[in-house]
């Protein structure tokens, strides 16, 4: 844990460093554009050479701490997961249930609490950090009558609140991770166009915003002296404007890319450490890293590309080794995520993710379409980059288990049913979701006595029937969608190695006695029966699984 977390604050002081320089660039282009404009504008630049250096060194260092503090809220919203904010409703309900000295402020309410507030700070934050940064970009020039840089940088928290708004709306803040690795310079050259075009539209997006906020506090839109002072007022605050929405827009940028390098949790290899124990520093990390945070989806990405690729196969060759307990914590580590999002969506099925110890003062304040069940799911698929992290990798070790588990620890542990019925079980889950149902119509994959396998439980909420479903074209159809096609390509990858081994024998129910005796556990499935699970499993060794 301490490896993980002192790389991620680590990240973060290269951010500020690398930011640091950048705005030191992006603010002296921008004032050297505003002094050639300023005169043609009607404006009076700072004469003088020694008035003219303390003011542009004063400006320049207000600039920098403007990028500093917006860099600090970044630090407080940054999320590899999405989070769900409490709406209006639940904080008048949880501040009227503190008032009244009920225990309200308890659990999921809390969470979603704080992060209101952490994005009520973080628009806030963009707002002093807008005035401020207009102020440094437009101080001195104002030195005509009816004009002030008080009323430029009252636009500039206008500014502020556009960007802030529209960073929370967006989700932003959520640290997405690419498919590929690529080079670092590369991955920052490719973002700076994007960057400079988001500047334009929330540059331009501002000016009417700024220009509702002047006429709402009766400032003065035009001053004496020039012809046409409004829309001259107008391109000086654009273009004081733009170079400090494109620096905030390089802080994410590098937040992004910064943030999403993979990290290697290993010693170096041909060290006495990488001889002796080559995967404690992963382990470790996996074991205590804060759940929903950088450091752990740092490691469970390590693991991921350790797992399928074969530039590290001295690594995965150390994940078997003789006792078999690296092994079966690793699987463990990656099976608790799975597991996690099966069965918040098995509750949300069943009904029983209503809290039956909430308030009834909170029961009353939601709105009547704000269903727990949708609040589950979709707390249930914000982790779905993780899961999926966690799904390609048990598939590639149990996959790779054929020919490197020299010890056989895969099989003996019992991870190998562990992993292929968790698999099932949340494929199962998924689809229903998705809107497919569980049963089976073909006469030869009936049970006994002629039993055809249906959903277990449709739920009953508020009294009417849940639809089972999401929507299409949301934002959880789509990441449900993406999840069941991990888990179908995770489970025919198991299938496509292991085929013959589960097709042995003739007899059973369904044919696979080998299959239902090694690859599925004895446990109670997540989802489902233990008869749907040997029956989803007997499709794909069909290779009719879609």
């Amino acid at each position: 844990m301490a490896v993980s977390m002192a790389e991620v604050k680590k990240r973060w002081i290269r951010c500020l460093v690398w930011q640091q320089v950048a705005g030191a660039v992006i603010w002296t282009a921008g004032d050297a554009v505003l002094t050639l404009a300023a005169s043609p504008l009607g404006f009076v630049p700072p004469r003088g050479l020694l008035p003219s250096l303390s003011m542009r060194f004063f400006r320049f260092l207000v600039f920098q701490f403007c990028v500093a503090i917006l860099l600090v809220a970044h630090y407080i919203v940054t999320s590899p997961e999405e989070k769900s904010a409490a709406s209006a409703l639940e904080l008048a309900a949880g501040a009227m249930g503190a008032a009244l000295g009920g225990g309200w402020w308890t659990g999921p309410l809390r969470q979603r609490a704080q992060t209101t507030a952490d994005w009520a700070l973080f628009v806030f934050t963009s707002m002093f950090g807008g005035f401020l940064a207009v102020f440094s970009m437009t101080a001195g020039f104002m030195r005509v009558e009816g004009t002030s840089s008080f009323d430029m940088a009252l636009r500039g928290a206008a500014l502020g609140f556009v960007y802030g708004v529209h960073y929370i709306y967006r989700k932003r803040w959520v640290v997405n991770f690419p498919i590929i690795q690529r080079p670092l310079f590369f991955s920052l050259k490719m973002g700076i166009p994007s960057a400079g075009k988001m500047a334009l539209k929330l540059s331009l997006v501002a000016l009417p915003c700024a220009l509702a906020l002047m006429v709402v506090l009766h400032s003065t839109l035009q001053y004496k002296g020039i012809r046409y002072g409004f829309l001259n007022l107008q391109i000086l605050f654009f273009i004081g404007a733009y170079p400090i929405v494109f620096c905030w827009e390089l802080i994410h940028h590098l937040i992004q890319v910064v943030h999403t390098r993979r990290y290697v949790f290993a010693p170096p290899q041909g060290s006495a450490a990488a001889e002796t124990n080559p995967t404690d520093q992963l382990v470790i990390a996996l074991k205590d890293s804060d759940p929903k945070s950088l450091a752990q989806y740092l490691a469970y990405l390590d693991l991921c590309m350790v797992s399928e690729n074969n530039v590290d196969s001295w690594r995965r060759a150390a994940l078997f080794e003789e006792t078999g307990e690296t092994y079966k914590r690793i699987i463990l580590a990656c099976l608790k995520p799975l597991e996690e999002m099966a069965t918040r969506l098995s509750e949300g099925l069943d009904g029983s993710s209503v809290d039956k110890t909430s308030d009834v003062l909170s029961q009353q304040m939601r709105s009547p379409t704000d269903y727990p069940i949708l609040e589950n799911v979709k707390e249930a698929f914000n982790g779905f980059q993780l899961c999926s992290w966690c799904a390609r990798t048990v598939a590639s070790l149990t996959a790779s288990s054929r020919d490197e588990d020299r010890f056989g620890v895969a099989q003996l542990t019992g991870c190998n049913g562990a992993v292929v019925s968790t698999l099932l079980s949340c494929l199962l889950i998924v689809e229903v979701y998705l809107g497919k149902r569980s049963n089976i119509q073909s006469m030869h994959l009936l049970g006994p006595a002629s039993i055809k396998w249906t959903v277990p439980s449709r739920g009953v909420i508020g009294g009417k029937k849940q639809v089972l479903h999401i929507k299409k074209n949301t934002l959880p159809y789509k990441k449900a969608y993406a999840m069941a096609d991990v888990l179908h390509t995770s489970i025919y990858q198991i299938v496509s190695v292991f085929q013959d081994e589960m097709l042995l024998g003739g007899s059973g129910i369904f044919g696979l006695p080998a299959a239902e005796r090694d690859w599925l556990s004895k446990s109670k499935p997540l989802y489902g029966t233990h008869d749907m699970l040997l029956q989803k499993l007997r499709l794909f060794l069909e290779f009719r699984a879609s």
